[in-house]
C-alpha cells in the first residue's frame, strides 16, 4: 500500500458510567461492572477488546458535554465504529442529551448502540428516535414550567409552593402578642384551635426576622 497511512479496522467500544456511589468493594464492584458491560456487548455479537472498554466514574446527573472520557472517545472515533452503551444513561442525562450525544456520534460517522434495548444502530432506528424527541419535548415543557413556577413563587397547578399558613397575618399577630404576655406555647394553641407546631413556627419566624 503506497501513500497515507493505512486505515483502521472498525472498532467496537463499550462505554460504561460507573456510579459515583462506590460499593463496599471498591475497585472490585467497579470491575465487575465493566465485566458485565462488556460481556453484554459481546453477547450481541460486538467484538470488544478489553483495551475498547472506556468508563469513567460521573454521576447520572452529568451532562454528556462534562463526561471527559465519553468525549475524549468521541473525537477519536473513526467511520463505522461503534460506541456501545448498556443502559441509555451512558448517553447523557436526559432524552434530549441523549439525542445530542447519538447525532454526534452519527456525524462522526460512527454507530450509537445500547445493548438493553436494541441491536439496531440507534440514530438509523426511525422509531427510537421519534420516542426519544417526544420525551424530549416533554421534558422542556415541563423543565419550563417549572422554571416559571419558581419565578412566580408558585407550583405547577398554580397553588403557592410549600405548606399554606394556617392563620392569617392578623391571628398570627395575636398569636405572638400572647406568647409575649407569657402564655405557654400549648395555651395559645388551644386558644387558636391550631397545632402546639404552628405556634412554633410563628414563634420561629419572628425570631428569625
Amino acid at each position: 500500500m503506497t501513500g497515507g497511512a493505512r486505515p483502521l479496522d472498525p472498532r467496537d467500544y463499550v462505554y460504561i458510567r460507573l456510579d459515583t456511589k462506590e460499593g463496599c468493594n471498591g475497585k472490585s464492584s467497579d470491575h465487575a461492572t465493566i465485566r458485565t458491560h462488556t460481556q453484554a456487548a459481546r453477547l450481541d455479537g460486538f467484538v470488544v477488546h478489553s483495551r475498547w472498554a472506556v468508563s469513567e466514574r460521573v454521576g447520572a446527573s452529568v451532562a454528556a458535554s462534562g463526561r471527559s472520557k465519553l468525549q475524549q472517545l468521541i473525537r477519536q472515533l473513526q467511520p463505522s465504529d461503534a460506541v456501545i452503551v448498556y443502559t441509555l444513561d451512558g448517553f447523557g442525562r436526559d432524552a434530549s442529551d441523549v439525542l445530542k450525544t447519538i447525532r454526534h456520534i452519527d456525524e462522526m460517522q460512527a454507530e450509537a448502540f445500547c445493548v438493553s434495548l436494541t441491536r439496531d444502530n440507534l440514530y438509523s432506528d426511525t422509531k427510537f428516535m421519534t420516542m426519544m424527541e417526544t420525551v424530549a419535548a416533554l421534558e422542556r415543557l415541563t423543565e419550563s414550567e417549572r422554571k416559571q413556577a419558581r419565578a412566580t413563587g408558585r407550583g405547577v397547578a398554580g397553588g403557592r409552593i410549600g405548606r399554606p399558613p394556617s392563620l392569617d397575618d392578623a391571628t398570627q399577630a395575636a398569636v405572638l402578642a400572647d406568647l409575649e404576655t407569657g402564655m405557654t406555647i400549648s395555651a395559645v394553641a388551644r386558644r387558636y384551635n391550631t397545632s402546639h407546631q404552628t405556634i412554633l413556627r410563628i414563634r420561629g419566624a419572628r425570631t428569625r426576622s
